[in-house]
């Protein structure tokens, strides 16, 4: 009792320690009765566990009456009293050799089957009579319940045709684009194309008869029916093939060989000369177009002459490091002359700062060398002129640009030398066509030159300018001059080889002459209705303000 108090008195102890509510001290006497008594009963449990086991193994070798008798039959299997077969269930115990599951069944599955047509056959003797046709379904004992294992077919390496992937990936594009409604239909007229165009190869083949079998992307030709090859027909005579050719030792051996080549071989054919074959183009499509280049925008442009600056770096370190180049000498200056030369700059910084100097010179000399080599001569500056103004990115492309102006009056001798002087200069052809009405002036070239003439032309020109023996008619037909842009566009090529002015007296001359020479006299016509609208505009302002 003393104990068990104590114990309580712990545990109580540590319960309030852990903020537990106390518990009395009867239910702490009743609880180490409870644990006290599942103590003694787990005890005799074990104890009448002891001796039950010891009176089984006891029984083991007991002798409760004659040993069992082994009995086997001719075909050395046990059997019993009545002569019947012994079929004892084998005790499957795990292994780790491969397989021995699949064999202890297979083993037994084969043993059923004999014990199976034993009893058949056994019966059938005892019956006396004859022997009917054995099936399958007889021969297995249906209450023998045997789980069949199947087994999972092996995988093997799946290849996909070449091709598979990008069909359908066109297929999902039409899909995207058109519906799959119709999509299907254009698939399916692209096979139908497919077909016919592979029948009528089939068909112009047949025609020159040769027979063309596809090996991947190769075209061979298979041998024709003669047997002879193309290259040797023109050596061989009529008839022959490489079966009459005299090749035996035999025959070799004979005087008579050069009369028995003469009745095979065309010999004129045969001379000195070297025959090279003609060079004929593959069977097959040319290779597609290499894709036009990508023009880079600036930002690309830098980035590029970035990388190929670090990787010329790079290199040159590289071939320092190895000893093919010599390191470059350290570039001191005045600024940095005392942190690289510590030493010798204190003992002797007069002697230091000279030489610092003269490195310093020897370096801008060296700098203003290598640009003077760089610089262009008065001749290739002017060839590089020319070629940026005939040879832009537009000119490249393929196309002309033609601007098409209108002016009112070219009286004035100065514009028009200006007008011809710098279409020239800018390299460009064209016409001048000079009327009673007005001026029309047509310009081809390229995009940066005809820009410049189109300032020129529309900026800098002053169409207002008089001379000395203009009429009074004139200067007021001078001050309302002036020069219209009528159109802008591009196509294939010149029309014109060069600049020059022409005068025609009426509009009907003029265009009469574009159509006949140069095929554009939609140009005349432009510039003709452009200018009429324009002055349909000026009346209706004057009314206007005739009105206000």
């Amino acid at each position: 009792t003393t104990t068990t108090t104590t114990t309580t008195t712990t545990r109580t102890t540590r319960t309030t320690r852990t903020m537990q509510p106390p518990i009395s001290a009867q239910q702490a006497i009743e609880k180490a009765r409870e644990t006290a008594a599942r103590l003694a009963a787990l005890q005799h449990q074990r104890k009448k566990n002891k001796q039950s086991n010891q009176s089984i193994t006891e029984s083991k070798f007991e002798k409760t009456g004659p040993a069992p008798v082994l009995r086997v039959n001719e075909k050395g299997q046990e059997v019993d009293e009545n002569g019947k077969v012994i079929v004892r269930a084998k005790d499957y115990t795990a292994t780790t050799k491969v397989n021995e599951k699949q064999k202890m069944r297979q083993a037994f599955l084969q043993a059923e089957r004999e014990v199976a047509m034993e009893e058949m056959r056994r019966r059938g003797d005892l019956a006396g009579g004859k022997k009917e046709e054995q099936t399958k379904e007889d021969m297995i004992d249906p209450e023998i319940s045997v789980k069949q294992k199947h087994n999972r077919k092996k995988s093997s390496l799946q290849f996909v045709a070449k091709g598979t992937y990008e069909k359908q990936a066109d297929f999902t594009r039409l899909v995207n684009r058109f519906g799959e409604v119709d999509a299907k239909k254009i698939r399916a007229r692209e096979e139908r194309e497919k077909k016919r165009a592979a029948h009528t190869e089939a068909l112009e083949a047949a025609v020159a008869r040769e027979v063309k079998t596809d090996i991947g992307e190769a075209i061979v030709r298979e041998r024709p029916e003669d047997d002879v090859e193309w290259w040797d027909k023109p050596f061989l005579k009529d008839g022959k093939t490489y079966a009459d050719v005299p090749l035996d030792d035999k025959v070799l051996e004979d005087d008579k060989i050069g009369t028995l080549w003469e009745k095979v071989l065309n010999t004129d054919k045969i001379t000195k000369y070297v025959e090279h074959p003609y060079l004929d183009d593959p069977p097959m499509e040319a290779p597609p177009p290499p894709p036009p280049p990508v023009k880079l925008t600036k930002k690309e442009q830098k980035k590029l002459r970035h990388q190929r600056r670090v990787a010329r770096e790079q290199e040159k370190q590289e071939m320092i490091r190895q000893g093919v180049l010599e390191p470059p000498k350290p570039k001191v200056k005045i600024s940095n002359m005392m942190r690289v030369l510590t030493e010798e700059a204190v003992l002797d910084p007069t002697m230091i700062e000279q030489r610092v100097k003269e490195e310093m010179e020897e370096r801008q000399q060296a700098h203003d060398d290598r640009n003077l080599a760089r610089k262009l001569t008065p001749a290739e500056r002017r060839e590089k002129k020319i070629r940026k103004l005939l040879r832009d990115d537009t000119s490249e492309a393929g196309e002309v640009f033609t601007h098409v102006y209108r002016i009112e009056n070219m009286r004035n001798v100065k514009n028009k030398f200006k007008v011809d002087v710098n279409a020239q200069e800018n390299h460009l052809t064209g016409i001048g066509i000079i009327t009673d009405t007005f001026t029309i002036v047509i310009v081809e070239g390229t995009n940066k030159g005809l820009k410049r003439y189109e300032k020129l032309m529309m900026r800098r020109m002053d169409w207002t300018l008089t001379n000395e023996d203009y009429t009074d008619e004139e200067i007021e037909r001078a001050e309302n001059n002036k020069c219209t842009l009528v159109w802008k566009g591009s196509g294939p090529q010149r029309k014109m080889k060069r600049f020059h002015f022409e005068t025609l007296r009426t509009e009907a001359a003029a265009r009469k002459y574009l159509e006949t020479n140069f095929k554009c006299a939609n140009y005349f016509d432009a510039a003709q209705s452009a200018v009429s609208v324009d002055d349909d505009n000026g009346d209706e302002q004057e009314g206007d303000a005739m009105e206000t």
